[in-house]
This record gives C-alpha cells, structure tokens and sequence, in this order.
C-alpha cells in the first residue's frame, strides 16, 4: 500500500492493495486498474468523438468476449490534447492485455488509429510498447466488491433472477 495511514476502527477491515505482479497498475483484491493518458494527433478529438457512438454501442459486445472488464473510460482532456483511458478488470495485467488484443484488438483499432499519436494496430508490437508506455499507476484505487470477478457478478445475477421468478411464481 502507498503512502502511510493511521490504523483505527475505519481501517480495521482493509484490504490489500499492491502493485500488479506482472505489469503496469495497481491490485485491489481480485480487480486490477489500468490508466492511459494517450497523446491525440491534431484533429484527433474531432475524430474520437465521431467514433465514439460506435465504439460505444458496441461495448457490451466486445466486452462481453474479454470477459474481465468491470469498467471502462475515455476522457478527452488537456484542450484535445490528449484521452485519459481507464480500465476496471479481473486479475493480472498480462492476461488481460491479452485478451483486449484477441477479443477486442479491432474494436479498439477503429478507435483509436488515426486519432492516438504513434498508434497503428493492437496486435502490432509497437503499439503495444506505446500503450505500455502511457500507463500511469494510480495513486488511490478503491472499488466496492473487491472479491467478485464479472464471472461472479454474472452468476449471482442468474440466480437472483431465478429465485426471484421461483418466489414470484409461488405467490
């Protein structure tokens, strides 16, 4: 954990947070957290805005195949200079950037080329050295269920509907 704090009846229930073991982030019990601040070419946030309905609709869908994102964030920030990516996921960070190139490379392709400076293709190794080298480790990362994973959160929305429709149908 960063920074030092004083122990008392609020932090009697803390959690561990630790640095990714095998890249960039922090830990937070099963969830890991990734930020980018990506550099926009000039006219990039005209182009990222045009695509971002796109980008948008599809999410549920490409998220869906990753199968470990919590959340994710674009923020154009800086004039347009530059987009502010965050990311909520399951586990460590190899793992995921390896299922974000897999399941999800193309969707982030028509994204992001053209629009972040130096980015060409997800499966392309230069691109991945450049995201790698805008990920900035968070100072402070807290969620609320740390110790369900989407698959977890997935599940006990399956049950709860199920006993919810076994409740209803006795009544």
């Amino acid at each position: 954990m960063s920074g030092s704090f004083t122990p008392n009846e609020r932090t009697r229930d803390i959690i561990e947070l630790r640095n990714q073991p095998d890249g960039p982030g922090l830990r937070y019990g099963k969830r890991g957290e990734a930020t980018a601040v990506a550099k926009l070419i000039l006219g990039g946030a005209r182009l990222l805005r045009e695509r971002i309905g796109q980008f948008q609709a599809e999410a549920r869908y490409f998220e869906g195949r990753i199968g470990t994102v919590h959340e994710l964030r674009i923020v154009i920030i800086n004039d347009d200079a530059q987009a502010l990516v965050t990311v909520t996921y399951d586990g460590d960070f190899k793992p995921y950037l390896e299922d974000i190139i897999r399941e999800g490379g193309a969707w982030f392709d028509g994204l992001f080329e053209g629009v972040w400076e130096g980015y060409t293709s997800a499966s392309e190794p230069e691109t991945q050295q450049l995201i790698l080298g805008t990920i900035v480790t968070a100072e402070m990362f807290y969620v609320c269920h740390h110790d369900l994973s989407v698959k977890d959160v997935t599940r006990l929305k399956r049950q709860s509907a199920a006993l919810t429709e076994l409740l209803d149908s006795v009544n």
